[in-house]
């Protein structure tokens, strides 16, 4: 996956810190957690389907996919209360599961 995005709190302290020092004070913990999730599953997904055809949508619970054409193809839950959870829990489990599903959208 890209460096930029964390897959750990540890990546996650080091990229608040550094954002920090480049004047970012309003950043917090869960915001970098939140575009982290979002991006590690559109990038799984982009690379599963070898390009970008389906879009995914983070809502707090819930991660939504949408077609090309437009229409929702799937949706899949979070499995604490949200993801921000999941990814403090157990991060690397979480992305293993991101790109599970982002192959099952893929042979969709």
């Amino acid at each position: 996956m890209s460096e930029s995005i964390p897959e750990n709190m540890d990546e996650v302290k080091l990229k608040m810190a550094r954002l920090k020092i480049d004047g970012h004070e309003n950043i917090n913990e869960d915001a970098i957690i939140t575009k982290a999730v979002s991006d590690l599953f559109q990038d799984y997904l982009d690379e599963a389907e070898e390009g970008h055809y389906d879009t995914g949508s983070l809502d707090v619970d819930t991660i939504s996919v949408v077609g090309v054409t437009g229409e929702k193809i799937t949706e899949f839950k979070s499995k604490e209360k949200d993801f921000i959870s999941d990814f403090k829990k157990d991060a690397m489990a979480l992305c293993f599961r991101l790109e599970d599903e982002a192959i099952k959208i893929a042979k969709m």
